[in-house]
Protein backbone atom coordinates (compact mmCIF):
# COMPACT_ATOMS: atom_id res chain seq x y z
CA UNK A 1 0.00 0.00 0.00
CA UNK A 2 1.40 3.44 -0.85
CA UNK A 3 1.81 5.44 2.27
CA UNK A 4 2.20 9.04 2.93
CA UNK A 5 5.89 10.87 2.04
CA UNK A 6 7.34 12.47 5.30
CA UNK A 7 7.17 15.88 5.63
CA UNK A 8 10.03 18.49 7.06
CA UNK A 9 8.75 18.80 10.44
CA UNK A 10 8.48 14.95 11.09
CA UNK A 11 11.87 14.09 9.36
CA UNK A 12 13.47 16.59 11.86
CA UNK A 13 10.82 15.17 14.69
CA UNK A 14 12.52 11.68 13.82
CA UNK A 15 16.01 12.45 14.16
CA UNK A 16 16.46 15.33 16.93
CA UNK A 17 13.39 14.87 19.07
CA UNK A 18 14.44 13.24 22.83
CA UNK A 19 10.89 13.83 24.55
CA UNK A 20 12.49 16.72 26.85
CA UNK A 21 9.30 18.27 28.02
CA UNK A 22 7.55 17.14 25.77
CA UNK A 23 8.52 19.66 23.15
CA UNK A 24 8.40 19.41 18.72
CA UNK A 25 12.12 19.35 17.80
CA UNK A 26 10.52 21.50 14.81
CA UNK A 27 8.32 24.09 15.02
CA UNK A 28 6.11 26.52 12.77
CA UNK A 29 6.44 29.89 12.81
CA UNK A 30 3.65 31.94 10.65
CA UNK A 31 4.05 35.52 9.48
CA UNK A 32 0.84 36.95 8.01
CA UNK A 33 2.50 38.99 6.00
CA UNK A 34 -0.85 40.84 4.44
CA UNK A 35 -4.39 40.82 5.68
CA UNK A 36 -5.30 41.59 1.91
CA UNK A 37 -6.35 39.43 -1.09
CA UNK A 38 -6.84 39.50 -4.42
CA UNK A 39 -9.36 36.51 -4.42
CA UNK A 40 -13.12 36.34 -2.58
CA UNK A 41 -12.86 32.57 -2.33
CA UNK A 42 -16.73 31.68 -0.81
CA UNK A 43 -15.35 29.34 1.75
CA UNK A 44 -12.29 31.09 3.22
CA UNK A 45 -12.42 31.27 6.88
CA UNK A 46 -10.74 35.01 6.69
CA UNK A 47 -14.01 36.73 7.34
CA UNK A 48 -12.25 39.76 8.35
CA UNK A 49 -9.61 40.63 5.60
CA UNK A 50 -8.25 44.22 5.21
CA UNK A 51 -5.47 46.47 2.96
CA UNK A 52 -2.97 46.14 5.54
CA UNK A 53 0.61 44.60 5.22
CA UNK A 54 3.11 43.78 7.77
CA UNK A 55 5.96 46.34 7.69
CA UNK A 56 9.65 45.09 7.49
CA UNK A 57 10.54 46.59 10.98
CA UNK A 58 8.16 44.09 12.17
CA UNK A 59 9.15 40.99 10.33
CA UNK A 60 12.80 41.74 11.07
CA UNK A 61 11.57 41.98 14.93
CA UNK A 62 9.65 38.40 14.88
CA UNK A 63 12.82 36.71 14.06
CA UNK A 64 14.73 38.69 16.29
CA UNK A 65 12.53 37.54 18.65
CA UNK A 66 12.59 33.39 17.67
CA UNK A 67 16.12 33.90 18.25
CA UNK A 68 16.16 35.27 21.43
CA UNK A 69 13.63 32.57 22.00
CA UNK A 70 16.42 30.03 21.42
CA UNK A 71 19.46 31.75 22.97
CA UNK A 72 17.34 32.12 26.45
CA UNK A 73 16.33 28.54 26.49
CA UNK A 74 14.13 28.18 29.11
CA UNK A 75 10.29 29.14 27.24
CA UNK A 76 8.61 25.98 25.96
CA UNK A 77 8.13 26.50 22.63
CA UNK A 78 11.65 27.32 20.73
CA UNK A 79 14.79 26.83 23.08
CA UNK A 80 17.93 24.96 22.86
CA UNK A 81 15.82 21.39 22.53
CA UNK A 82 14.65 23.02 18.56
CA UNK A 83 16.52 21.78 16.09
CA UNK A 84 14.19 23.28 13.00
CA UNK A 85 11.85 26.23 12.26
CA UNK A 86 9.82 26.12 9.50
CA UNK A 87 8.97 29.49 8.44
CA UNK A 88 5.14 29.73 7.04
CA UNK A 89 3.96 33.09 5.41
CA UNK A 90 0.50 33.53 4.87
CA UNK A 91 -2.49 36.09 4.02
CA UNK A 92 -4.57 37.06 2.53
CA UNK A 93 -2.69 35.85 -0.32
CA UNK A 94 1.06 35.91 0.48
CA UNK A 95 2.53 36.77 -3.03
CA UNK A 96 0.92 40.53 -2.91
CA UNK A 97 3.89 40.88 -0.24
CA UNK A 98 6.46 38.53 -2.11
CA UNK A 99 9.67 41.36 -1.54
CA UNK A 100 8.50 41.07 2.25
CA UNK A 101 8.53 37.19 2.30
CA UNK A 102 12.04 37.63 0.81
CA UNK A 103 13.43 40.12 2.64
CA UNK A 104 12.49 38.52 5.97
CA UNK A 105 13.58 35.20 4.66
CA UNK A 106 17.20 37.45 3.83
CA UNK A 107 17.24 38.89 7.60
CA UNK A 108 16.41 35.00 9.16
CA UNK A 109 19.25 34.00 7.63
CA UNK A 110 21.32 36.86 8.05
CA UNK A 111 20.79 37.15 11.97
CA UNK A 112 21.50 33.18 12.69
CA UNK A 113 24.79 33.40 11.00
CA UNK A 114 25.48 36.69 12.96
CA UNK A 115 24.26 35.44 16.12
CA UNK A 116 25.67 31.83 15.87
CA UNK A 117 22.18 30.25 16.03
CA UNK A 118 22.59 27.02 14.60
CA UNK A 119 18.88 27.13 13.79
CA UNK A 120 19.64 28.28 10.01
CA UNK A 121 21.15 25.20 8.59
CA UNK A 122 17.58 23.52 9.31
CA UNK A 123 15.47 26.13 8.04
CA UNK A 124 12.71 25.86 5.46
CA UNK A 125 10.50 28.35 3.85
CA UNK A 126 6.70 27.15 3.36
CA UNK A 127 3.46 29.05 1.98
CA UNK A 128 0.06 28.47 -0.30
CA UNK A 129 -0.49 30.80 -2.93
CA UNK A 130 -3.93 31.12 -5.38
CA UNK A 131 -0.98 31.31 -8.36
CA UNK A 132 -2.71 35.14 -9.32
CA UNK A 133 0.88 36.59 -8.63
CA UNK A 134 2.94 33.92 -9.75
CA UNK A 135 4.81 35.50 -12.64
CA UNK A 136 5.10 39.14 -11.32
CA UNK A 137 9.10 39.68 -10.89
CA UNK A 138 8.86 40.04 -6.85
CA UNK A 139 7.40 36.36 -6.47
CA UNK A 140 10.38 35.38 -9.32
CA UNK A 141 13.31 36.67 -7.87
CA UNK A 142 11.80 34.96 -4.71
CA UNK A 143 11.47 31.42 -6.28
CA UNK A 144 14.98 31.60 -7.91
CA UNK A 145 16.13 32.66 -4.66
CA UNK A 146 15.22 30.41 -2.12
CA UNK A 147 13.55 27.46 -4.06
CA UNK A 148 15.87 24.81 -2.62
CA UNK A 149 14.97 25.46 0.87
CA UNK A 150 11.37 26.04 -0.19
CA UNK A 151 8.20 24.46 -0.37
CA UNK A 152 4.96 26.26 -1.87
CA UNK A 153 1.81 24.96 -3.07
CA UNK A 154 -0.78 26.37 -5.77
CA UNK A 155 -4.11 26.28 -4.53
CA UNK A 156 -6.04 24.48 -7.15
CA UNK A 157 -9.23 22.88 -5.93
CA UNK A 158 -10.37 20.32 -8.98
CA UNK A 159 -11.40 20.91 -12.12
CA UNK A 160 -11.99 24.50 -13.85
CA UNK A 161 -15.59 24.17 -13.43
CA UNK A 162 -15.28 23.45 -9.79
CA UNK A 163 -12.13 26.06 -8.97
CA UNK A 164 -13.60 28.75 -11.06
CA UNK A 165 -17.12 28.04 -9.48
CA UNK A 166 -15.94 28.85 -5.70
CA UNK A 167 -12.55 30.75 -6.05
CA UNK A 168 -13.30 34.32 -8.13
CA UNK A 169 -11.29 37.40 -8.09
CA UNK A 170 -13.49 41.01 -7.10
CA UNK A 171 -15.07 41.00 -10.14
CA UNK A 172 -16.22 37.74 -9.94
CA UNK A 173 -14.48 36.19 -12.51
CA UNK A 174 -12.53 32.53 -12.19
CA UNK A 175 -8.99 32.03 -11.35
CA UNK A 176 -8.19 29.05 -13.09
CA UNK A 177 -6.11 29.81 -15.82
CA UNK A 178 -3.42 31.51 -13.83
CA UNK A 179 -3.16 29.49 -11.08
CA UNK A 180 -2.65 26.10 -13.55
CA UNK A 181 0.05 28.44 -15.59
CA UNK A 182 1.73 28.65 -11.58
CA UNK A 183 1.34 24.94 -11.17
CA UNK A 184 2.84 24.05 -14.03
CA UNK A 185 5.79 26.71 -13.63
CA UNK A 186 6.30 25.11 -10.28
CA UNK A 187 7.13 21.58 -11.27
CA UNK A 188 10.78 22.49 -12.56
CA UNK A 189 11.50 23.47 -9.08
CA UNK A 190 9.95 20.16 -7.85
CA UNK A 191 6.83 21.55 -6.50
CA UNK A 192 4.21 18.80 -7.52
CA UNK A 193 2.24 19.19 -4.48
CA UNK A 194 -1.66 20.50 -4.19
CA UNK A 195 -3.70 20.98 -1.67
CA UNK A 196 -7.69 20.64 -2.81
CA UNK A 197 -10.18 21.68 -0.44
CA UNK A 198 -13.70 20.34 -0.68
CA UNK A 199 -17.60 21.29 0.17
CA UNK A 200 -21.14 19.85 -0.08
CA UNK A 201 -21.58 21.24 -3.80
CA UNK A 202 -18.44 20.27 -4.75
CA UNK A 203 -18.26 16.80 -3.83
CA UNK A 204 -19.91 15.61 -7.26
CA UNK A 205 -16.08 17.01 -8.79
CA UNK A 206 -13.83 15.12 -6.60
CA UNK A 207 -13.06 12.13 -9.11
CA UNK A 208 -12.12 14.04 -12.16
CA UNK A 209 -10.43 16.94 -10.08
CA UNK A 210 -7.94 14.16 -8.21
CA UNK A 211 -7.57 12.63 -11.50
CA UNK A 212 -6.87 15.59 -13.16
CA UNK A 213 -4.03 16.29 -10.90
CA UNK A 214 -2.88 13.06 -10.99
CA UNK A 215 -2.33 12.84 -14.61
CA UNK A 216 -0.27 15.94 -13.87
CA UNK A 217 1.97 13.99 -12.23
CA UNK A 218 1.05 14.51 -8.81
CA UNK A 219 1.60 11.59 -6.80
CA UNK A 220 0.48 12.91 -3.15
CA UNK A 221 -2.54 14.86 -3.23
CA UNK A 222 -3.94 16.67 0.18
CA UNK A 223 -7.33 16.89 -0.32
CA UNK A 224 -10.44 18.07 2.68
CA UNK A 225 -13.59 19.00 3.04
CA UNK A 226 -13.85 22.27 4.69
CA UNK A 227 -14.83 22.09 8.57
CA UNK A 228 -17.48 25.10 8.01
CA UNK A 229 -20.70 23.50 6.80
CA UNK A 230 -22.72 21.25 8.46
CA UNK A 231 -22.72 17.97 5.84
CA UNK A 232 -26.60 16.43 4.65
CA UNK A 233 -26.71 13.09 4.38
CA UNK A 234 -27.17 13.59 0.37
CA UNK A 235 -23.99 15.09 0.47
CA UNK A 236 -22.65 12.62 2.38
CA UNK A 237 -23.60 10.01 -0.44
CA UNK A 238 -22.52 11.80 -3.30
CA UNK A 239 -18.62 11.86 -1.02
CA UNK A 240 -19.05 8.15 -0.69
CA UNK A 241 -20.01 7.41 -4.36
CA UNK A 242 -17.00 9.76 -5.62
CA UNK A 243 -14.76 8.73 -3.23
CA UNK A 244 -15.97 4.75 -4.31
CA UNK A 245 -15.10 6.18 -8.40
CA UNK A 246 -11.49 7.60 -7.10
CA UNK A 247 -10.62 4.11 -5.29
CA UNK A 248 -11.42 2.22 -8.28
CA UNK A 249 -8.98 4.21 -10.51
CA UNK A 250 -6.71 4.53 -8.12
CA UNK A 251 -6.24 0.81 -7.84
CA UNK A 252 -6.57 0.32 -11.76
CA UNK A 253 -4.72 3.38 -12.92
CA UNK A 254 -2.68 4.81 -10.15
CA UNK A 255 -1.46 2.63 -7.24
CA UNK A 256 1.50 4.72 -6.55
CA UNK A 257 -0.79 7.88 -5.91
CA UNK A 258 -1.59 8.80 -2.06
CA UNK A 259 -4.60 10.88 -1.73
CA UNK A 260 -5.06 11.96 1.66
CA UNK A 261 -8.82 11.80 1.23
CA UNK A 262 -8.56 7.41 1.35
CA UNK A 263 -6.03 7.38 4.42
CA UNK A 264 -6.00 3.87 5.02
CA UNK A 265 -4.87 4.59 8.43
CA UNK A 266 -8.84 6.12 9.63
CA UNK A 267 -12.30 4.62 10.70
CA UNK A 268 -11.84 2.59 13.23
CA UNK A 269 -12.37 3.68 17.32
CA UNK A 270 -9.95 5.65 18.85
CA UNK A 271 -8.39 5.77 22.25
CA UNK A 272 -5.87 8.48 21.97
CA UNK A 273 -6.93 11.80 23.84
CA UNK A 274 -4.65 14.39 22.43
CA UNK A 275 -6.02 16.82 20.89
CA UNK A 276 -6.21 16.60 16.63
CA UNK A 277 -5.56 20.18 15.80
CA UNK A 278 -2.55 21.69 16.74
CA UNK A 279 -3.69 25.35 17.08
CA UNK A 280 -3.78 25.28 20.74
CA UNK A 281 0.43 25.49 21.31
CA UNK A 282 1.84 23.58 18.41
CA UNK A 283 2.15 26.52 16.50
CA UNK A 284 2.74 30.52 16.77
CA UNK A 285 1.06 32.69 14.11
CA UNK A 286 2.22 36.96 14.12
CA UNK A 287 -0.16 38.87 12.66
CA UNK A 288 0.94 42.28 10.83
CA UNK A 289 0.91 43.87 14.29
CA UNK A 290 3.63 41.64 15.64
CA UNK A 291 1.03 40.11 18.28
CA UNK A 292 0.81 36.69 18.85
CA UNK A 293 -1.58 33.98 18.42
CA UNK A 294 -1.85 29.94 18.40
CA UNK A 295 -2.61 29.50 15.06
CA UNK A 296 -3.89 32.37 12.29
CA UNK A 297 -7.38 31.01 12.67
CA UNK A 298 -7.62 33.34 16.20
CA UNK A 299 -6.08 36.21 14.50
CA UNK A 300 -8.18 39.46 13.50
CA UNK A 301 -8.23 38.56 10.00
CA UNK A 302 -10.57 35.13 10.57
CA UNK A 303 -12.61 36.11 13.71
CA UNK A 304 -12.42 39.93 13.66
CA UNK A 305 -10.36 42.37 16.34
CA UNK A 306 -12.59 41.68 18.94
CA UNK A 307 -12.94 37.81 19.10
CA UNK A 308 -9.15 37.98 18.74
CA UNK A 309 -7.98 40.04 21.30
CA UNK A 310 -8.65 37.28 24.22
CA UNK A 311 -6.83 34.49 22.87
CA UNK A 312 -3.65 37.09 21.87
CA UNK A 313 -0.19 35.61 23.63
CA UNK A 314 1.47 38.25 23.84
CA UNK A 315 3.55 40.23 20.59
CA UNK A 316 7.55 40.21 18.98
CA UNK A 317 7.78 43.84 20.99
CA UNK A 318 7.32 42.90 24.98
CA UNK A 319 7.24 38.95 24.41
CA UNK A 320 4.55 36.19 25.23
CA UNK A 321 2.74 35.48 28.24
CA UNK A 322 3.87 38.68 30.09
CA UNK A 323 0.20 38.92 31.06
CA UNK A 324 -2.14 37.20 33.70
CA UNK A 325 -4.37 37.24 31.06
CA UNK A 326 -2.12 36.02 28.46
CA UNK A 327 -0.59 32.98 31.04
CA UNK A 328 -4.59 32.10 31.49
CA UNK A 329 -5.01 31.60 27.89
CA UNK A 330 -1.96 29.04 27.63
CA UNK A 331 -2.82 27.29 30.44
CA UNK A 332 -6.56 26.87 28.99
CA UNK A 333 -4.60 25.72 25.94
CA UNK A 334 -2.35 23.31 27.70
CA UNK A 335 -5.34 21.88 29.07
CA UNK A 336 -7.16 20.72 25.89
CA UNK A 337 -7.76 17.02 24.89
CA UNK A 338 -9.79 14.81 22.92
CA UNK A 339 -11.84 13.87 26.13
CA UNK A 340 -11.99 17.46 27.47
CA UNK A 341 -13.44 18.95 24.08
CA UNK A 342 -15.29 16.26 22.93
CA UNK A 343 -19.25 15.24 22.82
CA UNK A 344 -20.23 11.85 23.76
CA UNK A 345 -21.10 10.91 20.55
CA UNK A 346 -17.57 11.54 19.29
CA UNK A 347 -15.87 9.56 22.51
CA UNK A 348 -17.41 6.49 21.84
CA UNK A 349 -17.90 6.38 18.03
CA UNK A 350 -16.43 3.67 16.37
CA UNK A 351 -14.78 5.41 13.38
CA UNK A 352 -13.55 8.09 15.25
CA UNK A 353 -9.93 7.66 14.57
CA UNK A 354 -9.20 10.39 11.65
CA UNK A 355 -11.84 12.37 12.38
CA UNK A 356 -10.62 15.59 12.84
CA UNK A 357 -11.39 19.48 14.10
CA UNK A 358 -9.69 22.81 14.10
CA UNK A 359 -9.13 24.84 17.47
CA UNK A 360 -9.77 27.99 15.88
CA UNK A 361 -13.09 27.29 14.20
CA UNK A 362 -14.34 25.82 17.47
CA UNK A 363 -13.20 28.66 19.49
CA UNK A 364 -15.11 31.35 16.41
CA UNK A 365 -18.29 28.89 16.35
CA UNK A 366 -18.89 27.72 20.51
CA UNK A 367 -16.99 31.34 22.45
CA UNK A 368 -14.12 28.55 23.57
CA UNK A 369 -11.66 26.44 21.45
CA UNK A 370 -12.09 23.42 23.77
CA UNK A 371 -15.58 22.73 22.72
CA UNK A 372 -15.64 20.34 19.45
CA UNK A 373 -17.51 21.05 16.57
CA UNK A 374 -19.03 18.30 14.79
CA UNK A 375 -20.35 19.68 11.54
CA UNK A 376 -18.39 17.18 9.60
CA UNK A 377 -19.88 14.07 11.38
CA UNK A 378 -21.63 12.65 8.23
CA UNK A 379 -19.16 13.49 6.10
CA UNK A 380 -16.56 11.77 7.88
CA UNK A 381 -18.31 8.65 8.32
CA UNK A 382 -19.00 8.46 4.69
CA UNK A 383 -15.37 8.92 4.26
CA UNK A 384 -14.58 5.80 6.16
CA UNK A 385 -17.00 3.63 4.31
CA UNK A 386 -15.18 4.67 1.15
CA UNK A 387 -11.68 4.01 2.74
CA UNK A 388 -13.29 0.33 3.66
CA UNK A 389 -13.91 -0.10 0.30
CA UNK A 390 -10.67 1.44 -1.35
CA UNK A 391 -8.74 -0.55 0.84
CA UNK A 392 -10.89 -4.07 1.04
CA UNK A 393 -10.54 -3.96 -2.97
CA UNK A 394 -7.23 -3.28 -3.28
CA UNK A 395 -6.79 -6.04 -0.65
CA UNK A 396 -8.57 -8.39 -3.27
CA UNK A 397 -7.00 -7.12 -6.56
CA UNK A 398 -3.63 -5.57 -5.78
CA UNK A 399 -2.87 -7.45 -2.79
CA UNK A 400 -0.44 -4.92 -0.78
CA UNK A 401 -2.75 -4.13 2.36
CA UNK A 402 -4.36 -6.05 4.87
CA UNK A 403 -8.22 -6.33 4.42
CA UNK A 404 -9.94 -3.13 6.55
CA UNK A 405 -12.76 -3.65 9.02
CA UNK A 406 -15.88 -1.62 8.71
CA UNK A 407 -16.50 -0.59 12.12
CA UNK A 408 -19.61 1.73 11.27
CA UNK A 409 -23.09 0.00 12.31
CA UNK A 410 -24.73 -1.31 9.01
CA UNK A 411 -27.87 0.83 10.11
CA UNK A 412 -25.89 3.60 9.70
CA UNK A 413 -24.39 3.03 6.65
CA UNK A 414 -27.57 2.38 5.21
CA UNK A 415 -28.37 5.66 5.90
CA UNK A 416 -25.63 7.32 4.64
CA UNK A 417 -25.32 5.18 1.41
CA UNK A 418 -28.22 3.38 0.88
CA UNK A 419 -29.14 -0.39 0.99
CA UNK A 420 -27.69 -1.31 -2.02
CA UNK A 421 -23.97 0.13 -1.85
CA UNK A 422 -24.30 -0.96 1.75
CA UNK A 423 -24.96 -4.40 0.93
CA UNK A 424 -22.41 -4.58 -1.66
CA UNK A 425 -19.59 -2.66 0.75
CA UNK A 426 -20.36 -5.75 3.26
CA UNK A 427 -19.91 -8.47 0.90
CA UNK A 428 -16.42 -6.62 -0.15
CA UNK A 429 -15.56 -6.28 2.85
CA UNK A 430 -16.35 -10.34 4.05
CA UNK A 431 -14.38 -11.16 0.45
CA UNK A 432 -11.71 -9.33 1.25
CA UNK A 433 -11.06 -11.34 4.69
CA UNK A 434 -11.88 -14.73 3.36
CA UNK A 435 -8.94 -14.37 0.67
CA UNK A 436 -6.40 -13.14 3.07
CA UNK A 437 -7.25 -16.61 5.50
CA UNK A 438 -7.52 -18.91 1.73
CA UNK A 439 -3.86 -17.62 1.42
CA UNK A 440 -2.84 -18.46 4.94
Amino acid sequence: MVTRSEDYSNFVHRLFNNGTLGLEACRNVTFQVTGDCNLRCSYCYEHHKSCGAMSLETGKRIVDYIIDLYEDGTGDFINKTTQGVVLDFIGGEPLLEAELIEKITDYWFEQCWKRKCPLWTRARVSFATNGQLWFSDAAQHLFHKYHEIMSVTVSIDGVQELHDAFRVDQNGVGSFEKAWAAFQDGKKYGWYGCKMTFVGPSFKFIFPSVKQMISEGCKEIHCNYAFEPVYTEQEARTLYTELQRLADYLISDAPDVWVGILDPNIGQPSHDDKNWCGGTGEMLSFAPDGKAYPCVRYAPISVGAALAEPMCLGDCYTGLYTTEKQRETKAMLDAITRTSQSPEKCLSCPVATGCGWCSGYNYESCGTPNCRNTNICLAHKARCLAVCYYVNKRSLIIGDTKPKKIYLPRKEAVQLIGEDATAALWTLAEEAKNNVEVKI
